[in-house]
């Protein structure tokens, strides 16, 4: 298989397949559905078991992972209310190495649990890493009081914000509480007066959170970035309000598909204007644009877009045995297809499309020229498909033009193992120890500094490509000073440093 990334790079492709899986391994580019109650019985306001189904976007299955019912060491049980259709929210972290889903740590069948005080049913965070190990050790005692816990988010899943609802305890009322660690058992409330939140999202670097009570009815952004103090102002995305269809607007579940569109779930009945609205930011203001509807509303929502478009995946409104839709969105006409229906009993709560994990790691030790000790790194945001921004850099190399004359040259290629950065690079015979050199298949770009020594090398990631979900890039940075600062050493190798680099989506 080949593939290609924008000029100005060329890049030499390697096949790549998926690694044979462990036994509840979770696949990038599956679709995680949490689905409330094991079919015994019909769903109530008690507790009940929850599972998350894995199946292919095709709608085929594939695995069945069962959330904790008992506590085990640590771990606390991670059950939901049956018929609170407002919980089991499933997200992953902005890195992609975890989901994250909500519940109460406490057996099934405990009646009424989401009125009990989080003192004595904690509300938990359970952690899910892709190969299947869960962590529901974050179990809070102060946070959604005699109230429903919805979601949780996270950059990298040692801290969280949280969603959801809760009467006063302790002098908090938290639609949205910070968790500053993995494991804690304490928050801290973030919204100065929102205190009922139903979904939270991070988006390029800031946090959200959807609402619809209080007069508040939609996006809103919670602070400035991703706030972990309390008193922050939250403020409804301008335009946001708009009455679309008709009666109350309710609005859950969303997906940022760039910076300027954003779908949102909405769980009126189609008649009323339920299923997925299109929102996207004209000149400053929120507009919406059409809802796209399977035939009833819709809560969980999670999509991807790649070369074939966008794609949404969202759970329907239906109280049990709802079903799991998708659509490419080609217009208000476009067309839903089924992917499955939730059993007799049981019920769809929330979906996430998972994504592939992207990584950025650096190898070697730089030992200085005659201007500095050279560097190397990224910027424009994360290696991601899709994202145009990003680029390389490297900085304190010497300049041949400059008074210390010296090149700089940096290499690309796809397949390299994580062996190329371990332990650092290859030594070089006579030479100082931090002098490494990293094997690559090609020099693929090789180019001068400026005259501070510093360069950034674009490396477009636009259009969204599917077939580079997962590709490992390996970088070299390798300077050669020619004022021979090494005595004795034959070559003018000055400093080599490596980066790995894996590509997200």
């Amino acid at each position: 298989m080949s593939h290609r990334l924008p000029t100005p790079f060329l890049v030499l492709a390697v096949a790549a397949a998926w690694a044979p899986t462990a036994a509840a391994q979770i696949t990038p580019g599956n679709l995680i559905v949490l689905r409330a109650g094991d079919g015994s019985a019909a769903l109530s306001a008690s507790s009940t078991a929850a599972f998350l189904e894995e199946l292919t976007t095709a709608g085929t299955p594939v695995q069945t992972l069962a959330l904790p019912t008992a506590a085990s060491g640590p771990n606390l049980p991670v059950t939901i209310a049956g018929s609170a259709t407002s919980e089991g929210f499933v997200t992953q972290t902005v890195d992609g190495n975890y989901l994250l889903v909500t519940g109460y740590g406490v057996a099934p069948g405990t009646a009424s649990v989401a009125g009990t005080t989080s003192a004595a049913v904690n509300r938990v965070i359970a952690r899910i890493d892709l190969g299947g190990a869960i962590d529901s050790t974050t179990a809070l005692v102060d946070a959604h009081n005699a109230g429903n816990i919805r979601s949780a988010v996270s950059v990298d899943g040692n801290s969280f914000w949280t969603s959801g609802a809760g009467s006063t305890l302790a002098g908090t009322n938290r639609g949205m509480a910070y968790v500053a660690s993995l494991g804690a058992t304490t928050s801290i409330q973030v919204p100065a007066t929102l205190t009922n939140g139903r979904v939270a999202g991070i988006f390029d670097g800031q946090l959200y959170l959807s609402t619809a009570a209080g007069g508040t009815f939609g996006v809103c952004t919670i602070g400035s970035g991703l706030p972990t103090t309390s008193g922050e102002t939250s403020t409804l995305l301008n335009g946001f309000g708009f009455v679309t269809g008709s009666g109350s607007i309710s609005q859950y579940d969303f997906w940022f598909a760039d910076a300027a569109t954003v779908y949102v779930s909405d769980d009126r009945t189609a008649a009323n204007g339920g299923g997925i609205q299109k929102w996207t930011d004209v000149g400053g203001t929120w507009t919406w644009q059409y809802t796209l509807t399977p035939g009833s509303g819709c809560r969980g929502l999670s999509g991807i877009v790649d070369e074939n478009g966008t794609r949404l995946f969202a759970t329907t409104a239906l109280a049990s045995a709802n079903a799991l839709v998708s659509v490419v969105d080609t217009g208000p006409a476009s067309g839903f297809t089924t992917l499955a229906t939730a059993p007799a009993n049981t019920v769809f709560r929330g979906v996430q499309f998972v994504r592939t994990p992207y990584s950025v790691t650096t190898g070697g030790t730089t030992c200085p020229t005659s201007v500095g000790v050279p560097t190397i790194g990224t910027t424009g945001g994360a290696p991601v498909s899709g994202n145009a921004n990003f680029a390389l850099t490297v900085g304190n190399a010497p300049d041949i033009t400059g008074p210390f004359p010296g090149v700089t040259f940096w290499a690309t290629a796809i397949g390299v193992p994580q062996a190329f950065l371990i332990p650092g690079g290859f030594p070089i015979p006579d030479a100082p120890p931090c002098a490494l050199l990293f094997a690559l298949p090609d020099i693929l770009l090789t180019g001068l500094t400026d005259p501070t020594g510093g360069a950034v090398i674009p490396l477009s990631l636009a259009p969204a490509d599917s077939s580079l979900w997962g590709l490992p890039i390996a970088v070299q940075h390798a300077v050669f000073d020619f004022t021979g600062f090494y005595a004795g050493f034959g070559l003018p190798v000055g400093t080599t440093v490596g980066m790995l680099i894996t590509i997200g989506n």
